[in-house]
């Protein structure tokens, strides 16, 4: 891992359905010194996103409701400058495009590369 005070602290918004991997995500990114807010959905990081400003949006990708791509697509058309990465322990679909994909498991060290890049 890094050394959080020399790195650029970002304000990241995590989204993940799973309790377990969220709340261990936002434990990882805040021990290097980033700002961290999460929610479980969809819906709920939408409603965040619009109440306040973030640098990054880390979302699970299959959620129920609406997936990782849709909550990305809805995010980018409220703030076009949000940076945005999908976790998936799954190859990125044919939509997702050109968007930022993180395979699941997180290796750490290289989402706080890919997070200062």
């Amino acid at each position: 891992m890094t050394d959080g005070a020399s790195a650029r602290r970002l304000r990241i918004l995590v989204v993940d359905d799973d309790a377990n991997s969220r709340d261990s995500l936002a434990m990882l990114l805040a021990d290097e010194g980033h700002a961290v807010d999460h929610c479980a959905s969809g819906t709920t990081a939408l409603a965040r996103l619009q109440a306040a400003a973030y640098d990054v949006l880390l979302s699970d990708f299959m959620m129920p409701g609406m997936s990782g791509v849709e909550l990305v697509r809805a995010a980018q058309a409220a703030a076009p400058g949000l940076r945005c990465l999908v976790m998936s322990g799954h190859p990125a679909p044919a939509d997702a495009g050109d968007m930022a994909w993180i395979a699941k498991p997180i290796d750490i060290d290289r989402l706080l590369e890919t997070l200062a890049g």
